[in-house]
């Protein structure tokens, strides 16, 4: 089993991802054996902070710019 809290947050969303695509859960190792569902990893991600998707990002920069001047 792994540890997801040793795990970074980006590695985790993509897992995410992936185990949604396969409808149950996601096997990092793809041997057939440990596999994470989706309320594990979403349990995980819900302790973690608050990553900005693209958009966020992008207003976050430009107000951080804004205040600079």
């Amino acid at each position: 089993m792994f540890d997801l809290k040793k795990q970074p947050t980006r590695i985790l969303l993509k897992w995410l991802a992936k185990a949604r695509k396969c409808g149950s859960g996601y096997d990092p190792t793809e041997n057939g054996g440990n596999e994470i569902s989706i309320v594990a990893l979403k349990a995980e991600l819900a302790t973690r902070e608050h990553v900005p998707n693209k958009h966020e990002a992008k207003a976050i920069r430009r107000a951080k710019k804004e205040r600079g001047k």
